[in-house]
């Protein structure tokens, strides 16, 4: 009678070791299955992933800005057509056209500015003379508050001087605001002369204003 608890506690032994073995296959197999699951999906969205950048790749980003061209070489000329241009009402305007001898050849400068004049032969830039009206520089952003800047652009009134290369080359002239990308045409080739009209703008209707305002 003294072996038969012994057998019995061997027996519910083996059954519980049975039961921890299959417990642990089971575990292992459901670990595997979303180990590989959770590798196709990356794998999935990888590949999703890359065909959209090679989608993207062959298609302009319609968000990107037109490309500017950069400066033509300075054209070097000894006369000057002179544009006297006026900034009033926040319009540009032509006030006059005159051509001076410079007495010795002179190359058009590189600047920085917020505007310039292009000189066009068909799509080609030939020559670009950039400026700043005085006291009118780039657009700025206005900031809430005590820090505000003052700004002098609503009521400004100045003009310049601009010398523009007397070439025989080019088809069209334009006035270019940087700031706001805005153009406006100007006469190629010029003529001497005093303008009451103030260039249009190539991308407004509205009529343009007299010149002779102030």
């Amino acid at each position: 009678m003294a072996g038969r608890p012994s057998r019995r506690r061997s027996r519910s032994q083996r059954r519980i070791v049975a039961l921890l073995t299959g417990a642990l296959v089971a575990a292992s197999t459901l670990a595997a299955i979303g180990e590989g699951g959770a590798r196709a999906d990356a794998g999935a969205r990888a590949d999703a992933g890359a065909r959209a950048d090679a989608g993207d790749a062959g298609a302009p980003d319609a968000r990107s800005p037109a490309r500017i061209p950069p400066d033509p070489p300075a054209l070097t000329e000894r006369e000057q057509w002179v544009f006297v241009l006026r900034w009033a009402q926040n319009e540009p305007y032509l006030v006059a056209v005159h051509k001076t001898d410079m007495g010795a050849p002179h190359t058009t400068p590189r600047v920085m500015g917020r505007f310039a004049l292009e000189l066009y032969e068909g799509p080609t830039l030939i020559e670009r003379a950039r400026f700043n009206f005085p006291m009118l520089g780039a657009a700025e952003a206005p900031d809430a508050g005590w820090k505000t800047p003052p700004r002098f652009e609503p009521g400004l009134k100045t003009r310049i001087g601009i010398f523009f290369p007397a070439t025989k080359r080019g088809t069209r002239l334009e006035l270019w605001d940087r700031a706001t990308d805005r153009r406006w045409p100007l006469p190629w080739p010029p003529k001497e002369a005093v303008y009451a009209d103030p260039p249009r703008d190539t991308a407004s209707a509205a009529s343009p204003r007299d010149a002779s305002a102030d």
